[in-house]
C-alpha cells in the first residue's frame, strides 16, 4: 500500500518541482529584463548652461538680458529632486549697466518621463540681487514653470527650460519676469 502511494505522490512531486523551476526560471528572466530597461538612477546631477530673461523694470519698461546658471540637484525618490539655483543675468537699459545675481531653493518632479525625454515641473523661491546704475536691490523671488531632460549619452544630458515664470517684488512693487534656459546636465553617481 505504501508503494501505491509513493508512486502517484511522484508525478505530482515531479510536476510541481517542474512548474516551480520554470517559475523561477520565468522569474529570473523578468527580474533580469526589468533591471535593463531602469538601470541605477543617478543621485543628484550639475547642470550649467545660457539663461534669457524678459525682465520688468516697472512703470510699463521691460529688458531683455542674458547671462549664465548653475544648478546642482539631488533626486530624494519618486521623481523628485531638491535643488540650488544660482542665476546671474547681465545687461544695460537706459538707466545704465544693470546684473542680477538670484539664489533660489526649489523642488522638481519628473513627470510623464520616456528614455528619451524627461519633463518635468519645478518651483523654487528666494533671493535676488538686482544692481542698475548703481542702486542695489535685494527682492523676494518665486518662479515656476517646466524643464526638458533630453538624455545625450549616459554622462550627459541636454537640459532645457523652455517656460519659466518668476515673480519678483522689490520694495511692494511685484514684477513678472518669463525665463528661459538652456544647457547641459552631468548626472553623478548611482544608485
Amino acid at each position: 500500500m505504501e508503494t501505491a502511494l509513493l508512486a502517484t505522490e511522484r508525478p505530482a512531486l515531479q510536476h510541481f518541482l517542474s512548474i516551480s523551476l520554470l517559475l523561477l526560471l520565468l522569474c529570473s528572466c523578468v527580474r533580469t529584463l526589468a533591471q535593463q530597461e531602469n538601470p541605477k538612477r543617478p543621485l543628484g546631477s550639475f547642470a550649467a548652461g545660457w539663461t534669457y530673461l524678459y525682465a520688468d523694470e516697472g512703470a510699463g519698461e521691460r529688458e531683455s538680458i542674458n547671462g549664465w546658471f548653475l544648478r546642482p540637484s539631488v533626486n530624494v525618490g519618486k521623481g523628485f529632486n531638491l535643488f540650488l539655483s544660482n542665476t546671474n543675468y547681465y545687461g544695460a537699459n537706459r538707466k545704465g549697466s544693470l546684473n542680477s545675481h538670484a539664489l533660489t531653493l526649489g523642488v522638481g518632479h519628473t513627470i510623464f518621463a520616456t528614455p528619451h525625454v524627461k519633463p518635468s515641473l519645478f518651483a523654487e523661491s528666494g533671493d535676488v540681487r538686482s544692481s542698475n546704475a548703481g542702486s542695489i536691490v535685494n527682492q523676494f523671488a518665486f518662479a515656476t514653470g517646466f524643464g526638458l531632460t533630453i538624455p545625450l549619452s549616459k554622462h550627459v544630458d541636454l537640459a532645457l527650460t523652455p517656460a519659466e515664470y518668476v515673480f519678483l517684488y522689490p520694495k511692494g512693487d511685484p514684477r513678472n519676469d518669463f525665463n528661459a534656459k538652456v544647457g547641459f546636465s552631468f548626472p553623478f553617481g548611482r544608485r
